[in-house]
């Protein structure tokens, strides 16, 4: 871990927090930097700590060459540099070592250009993290200040008394404000408080206590001491920096902050008023989070003039009334709990190893070398100029917020037809039963289709008969539309998406049809391919497509400008997890969550089959679906080693020949059966010889972002499951869905499940709200409530996104048979 500074600040004092979290889960972490006051606070954590030498001028190229050495001695894997300056020398001293990989994070409030689009980014707010994807950056990744919640709270209250007594802090309400004294971005807003301080003074008096130190420091307590002589009281407390500012926390009525500090005040149940630029104050409650969880904590107002009214208006009403305080302080202290420093540190080890997985692509990238050069050196022209005019911004990329970005106006929503919804699905209808044909299969009851396939060789189809349109299924026509082979390979698949695309043009216009929706649940970009048709634009994504690019063997270039163009072209953006939403977010409204189905009726006469004979001793512990790179084979081995019989169905699709092995030593194992791929019709009597079912997915972040179908499948079948606590058990039954952690106890919990005596049938029963008749409703209903918009639900790539970078036909009845 590399921070650019060691002392007091947020994004430092993540570092060293996360590294401590990191390390407790069982990995080497080293703090590497200039000494600061946040030495103390490792050493209390018990961090390893290496000096780094001066660097001079930023990037520094004998810190690259001094972190290089360290790769090479101590067999460093990744390289973290927080901000723009560590992330290019972790990128440079990464470049010539094949066995480490560089990763960045950057906390202020937009992001360098200049930093390598191949290096996987971190960033702190959904806003930004859109404006970077769409800007072109594939491996950008959310990851909101994390909270060590249990180090917050404990304070103890004769702690909190001997604070306020040094402090002189004397009955009042105390506002408190924990921060950096610099010029950008903070002292706007706690001047503004300086001189609220003073003009409530008569009507609502309270104390503000300002904690921290910077360059701005000496204008700030001037303004207070001039305030303070004219009250005649100490009505604004400086205390300087503080190397343990929870006392500070502890001790407010009210806390004022914006970023890291923001949330760290949750902690403590203190209402808060979230502080930005430009007079923006604004109150966290139940109808505000969601501002805050778009753009990060902090916000641009209409003008510097407005900023003291407007804090009058949200203080006042707190420290007038001390339930509401305490109604939002318990509010807060809620939310924060989805910010726990546990739940950042594995997120940010699954980034880790996504990053080392594919360290390869990170090097010799000579292209992107050259745009990161030019991009650098014109930054540098600029301050040089800058200078030159006495103008010079002293905080970097904190100077022009993404969040200052005028908002493009929304597009208004097409109006309704009674037409058919046209459909690009992501596999072909004979290729898999996956989400998109079970969807469309029971929309099809109430809705008619036309389904459009994914491309095929019309070559390799020659001889098959295989009909241009067919009809597959009730109410849904199926369009084939054939192409050249190799449609993987860039020229020959542009013109396969376009064949595709001109195949459902014809089919529309000779049956007089006009689409009341278009559908695409599909890598290719779809929706702008078809922008010309009516109908409401849906996107769906059933993965994250982009981050599967090395698992498939697909660009990630490709698969990321083809969903950016699909989001940019999207009306409505649906997605099968909320992580997955928030990580497709373009606008400030999240995208729709619609999560994977079972087909509980395939499974109604469970309970009249045989379990088939497996030739294995109960209890039996069974996986249904692929083995692949997603599947975390040590979770198999260790249920194995537990005493459980594992049975094993689906085809394997390894790419990686150390998991080739170990699935071959699992399989040598007499207590191990694997079927390989099996007809539907023999799978239920498999799914009822299993006591558990398992979904043993690793920790990437593809399989964070993915809501397991196998899951809802357990079920739908009557099997209680035991999973990996990776992607979400959001909506599932916790009665019949557990989750661990690590390998142990996962096989330790599954052989707890399958010794519990079930009840088949109430596990279906609890399975019937997952049944794709109940998500083709839930779908219908997304669609129902998109027209009555007036903008874009989720999409417009989209309009924020685009306003950010500039500143850095008649209505068809059905389908025709």
């Amino acid at each position: 871990m590399y921070p650019h500074d060691l002392n007091m600040g947020g994004s430092q004092t993540n570092a060293i927090e996360l590294a401590a979290a990191i390390a407790e889960l069982g990995h080497d972490c080293i703090v590497y930097g200039r000494r600061g006051s946040l030495c103390g606070r490792m050493a209390d954590l018990g961090l390893e700590f290496i000096e780094a030498p001066e660097p001079g001028r930023r990037p520094s190229v004998r810190i690259a060459r001094d972190v290089r050495r360290l790769v090479r001695e101590r067999g460093i894997d990744i390289v973290h540099g927080y901000e723009w300056p560590p992330g290019l020398e972790a990128a440079a001293a990464c470049e010539g070592e094949a066995g480490a990989a560089a990763v960045c994070t950057v906390m202020s409030m937009a992001v360098a250009p200049f930093l390598p689009r191949s290096m996987p980014l971190i960033v702190g707010t959904q806003q930004i993290s859109a404006v970077e994807q769409a800007a072109g950056r594939s491996r950008v990744h959310l990851l909101e200040p994390p909270v060590d919640i249990d180090h917050e709270e404990a304070v103890p209250a004769d702690g909190v008394a001997r604070f306020r007594e040094r402090w002189g802090l004397d009955g009042l309400p105390v506002v408190a404000v924990v921060s950096r004294l610099v010029p950008e971005l903070k002292a706007e807003g706690i001047l503004t408080a300086i001189a609220v301080a003073e003009a409530l003074d008569r009507s609502t008096p309270f104390q503000l206590l300002i904690v921290g130190d910077g360059r701005a420091r000496a204008a700030m307590e001037e303004s207070a001491a001039e305030v303070n002589a004219r009250l005649g009281r100490a009505a604004v407390v400086f205390t300087g920096e503080l190397d343990d500012p929870r006392a500070a926390y502890a001790a407010a009525d009210v806390a004022l902050g914006m970023g890291g500090s923001a949330l760290r005040s949750l902690a403590f149940a203190k209402p808060l008023i979230v502080q930005g630029e430009r007079g923006y104050f604004r109150t966290l409650t139940r109808d505000t989070a969601d501002e805050f969880r778009w753009q990060g904590w902090y916000g641009v107002g209409s003008g510097t003039s407005s900023g003291p009214a407007r804090l009058e208006d949200e203080l006042v009403p707190l420290l007038a009334d001390a339930d509401r305080r305490a109604e939002l302080g318990g509010f807060g202290r809620r939310l924060v709990e989805e910010f726990s420093l546990e739940r950042a540190a594995k997120l940010q080890l699954a980034i880790y190893r996504d990053a080392a997985a594919n360290r390869s692509q990170q090097k010799r990238q000579w292209g992107e070398a050259a745009r990161c050069f030019a991009s650098l050196a014109g930054y540098y022209a600029a301050e040089g100029v800058a200078r030159l005019r006495s103008r010079r911004r002293t905080d970097d990329f904190n100077a022009v917020p993404v969040a200052a970005a005028a908002r493009a106006a929304a597009r208004v929503a097409p109006a309704p037809s009674a037409g058919p919804i046209l459909w690009f699905p992501g596999v072909g209808w004979d290729t898999l039963a996956g989400t998109d044909r079970h969807l469309a299969m029971a929309l099809a009851e109430q809705r008619p289709i036309v389904w459009v396939d994914t491309p095929h060789s019309a070559l390799r189809d020659r001889g098959r008969g295989a009909a241009p349109v067919s009809h597959p299924h009730p109410n849904i026509v199926r369009l084939r539309a054939g192409t050249i082979g190799g449609v993987q390979r860039p020229l020959l698949r542009s013109l396969a998406n376009r064949r595709r695309a001109d195949a459902a043009r014809r089919y529309l216009a000779a049956h007089g049809l006009r689409p009341s929706a278009v559908i695409a649940s599909t890598t290719a970009p779809m929706l702008d391919l078809v922008r010309d048709l009516p109908g409401r634009r849906v996107y769906y994504a059933t993965d994250d497509f982009v981050e599967a690019a090395s698992m498939w063997g697909v660009s990630r270039r490709y698969l990321s400008e083809a969903r950016e163009r699909n989001l940019r072209s999207a009306d409505l953006v649906l997605s099968v997890s909320r992580e997955l939403g928030r990580h497709l977010q373009r606008d400030e409204r999240p995208p729709g969550w619609l999560p994977n189905g079972a087909e509980l009726s395939r499974f109604d006469a469970i309970g009249r089959v045989e379990p088939a004979s497996t030739g294995l001793t109960a209890p039996i512990a069974g996986v249904v679906g692929q083995f692949n790179a997603r599947t975390d084979l040590d979770c198999l081995l260790a249920v194995r080693a537990r005493g459980l019989a594992l049975l094993l169905v689906g085809p394997r699709w390894f790419t990686s020949r150390d998991d080739d092995a170990a699935f071959d030593r699992l399989l040598a194992d007499p207590g191990v059966r694997w079927t390989g791929e099996v007809p539907s019709d023999e799978l239920v009597p498999l799914l009822r010889a299993m006591d558990v079912g398992l979904t043993p997915y690793r920790d990437t972040v593809f399989n964070r972002r993915s809501f397991p179908l196998k899951t809802v499948e357990y079920l739908a079948a009557g099997v209680p499951v035991v999973t990996t606590d990776v992607a979400s058990l959001e909506g599932l039954d916790p009665r019949w869905v557990r989750s661990a952690g690590t390998p142990h106890a996962f096989a330790e919990l599954a052989a707890v499940v399958a010794a519990e005596p079930r009840d088949r049938a109430e596990i279906r029963r609890a399975a019937a709200q997952h049944d794709w008749r109940a998500r083709a409703a839930e779908l219908r209903a997304h669609l129902d409530a998109s027209w009555g918009q007036a903008g874009v639900a989720s999409s417009a790539g989209s309009s924020a996104c685009a306003a950010a970078r500039t500143s850095s036909a008649t209505t068809g009845e059905g389908v025709r048979p």
